[in-house]
């Protein structure tokens, strides 16, 4: 077993200026900003482990008043640190950028109004741009996309955390097929999805044995230093590891729940017409705990 995870989800902030209907921190119990001294407490924590990378979440990490002061922090520390925004506040993306960290600030485009807010930043400062991906997909909008040449568009499979969404996925074979014609068309197109479906084991090896990458490679943290297997975890009290600014890391590895990610048999999946059913390990659980009740059941964006 891994000594710690090589990245961390870090949430410094729940707010946020928009209201996006695909987001899954919408419900969460609102929580005060991490304070600058436990942001000290936590880099104190996770530099002595072989943590590699720092990804800052939200809410938008933008509206933190502390965010520039986080990321040279964490600069200083060494760390990687990856920047999501929704893209609204350029100004403040513009100066991570200018700090010159190793590591990369990804851009939400959902419609063709951010698009147009974003359009000259893209062309001056080749972000990463993501885009989620789901039944109501505008092609259109990813080609307008790609000719503004960022560095990367990640196509991201669409989480549903409720039922009234659920008629707006895909399955996941779809997604994949549809991210591998735009990756074909264009090297610049990646997809992101959970490893519960495909294990990044180039990447990471270790994730061929696990159910996801859920307490392997990665944890999530809130505002207030809880700790979660996955931010999509996030407020569910029997998946609460510990409080990582007061709590042993170790306390936190090593807790009972983590047990259930780092178990894989087999894929429980029914669907074994599938062409990715030999490789797939059946799906997200947090999606199958929340819409099915049943964290070992089939994920229902797949059925």
């Amino acid at each position: 077993m891994r000594l710690a995870p090589d990245y961390i989800q870090f949430y410094p902030t729940l707010q946020c200026n928009r209201s996006c209907d695909f987001c899954f921190n919408r419900s969460l119990p609102r929580v005060s900003d991490t304070s600058f001294e436990d942001f000290i407490k936590l880099l104190d924590k996770i530099t002595r482990l072989p943590v590699r990378s720092l990804d800052i979440i939200g809410g938008e990490p933008t509206l933190h008043p502390d965010l520039l002061r986080f990321v040279q922090e964490a600069d200083r520390c060494r760390l990687r640190v990856n920047i999501s925004s929704n893209g609204t506040n350029i100004g403040v993306l513009s100066k991570i950028q200018e700090m010159g960290n190793n590591g990369c600030i990804g851009v939400s485009i959902n419609d063709f109004d951010m698009l147009n807010h974003l359009k000259e930043y893209i062309q001056q400062n080749k972000p990463v741009v993501k885009m989620v991906y789901g039944k109501i997909a505008d092609r259109g909008l990813i080609a307008d996309i790609l000719m503004l040449k960022p560095e990367k568009i990640y196509l991201i499979y669409r989480d549903v955390m409720d039922f009234g969404q659920l008629h707006t996925a895909i399955p996941f074979y779809e997604f994949l097929s549809a991210a591998n014609l735009w990756e074909a068309k264009d090297s610049h197109v990646g997809a992101v999805f959970c490893s519960g479906f495909l294990p990044e084991t180039q990447t990471y090896p270790e994730l061929a044995e696990v159910r996801c990458a859920a307490g392997t490679t990665k944890l999530g943290i809130l505002p207030d230093g809880s700790a979660y297997p996955c931010n999509l975890f996030f407020g569910r009290k029997e998946f609460l590891l510990g409080n990582i600014f007061e709590d042993s890391f170790e306390s936190i590895w090593n807790h009972r729940s983590l047990d259930f990610f780092r178990t894989f048999a087999t894929n429980r999946c029914p669907h074994h017409k599938c062409n990715l059913h030999a490789q797939c390990h059946g799906g997200c659980p947090a999606h199958a705990l929340k819409l099915a009740g049943d964290i070992n059941a089939l994920d229902p964006r797949c059925s």
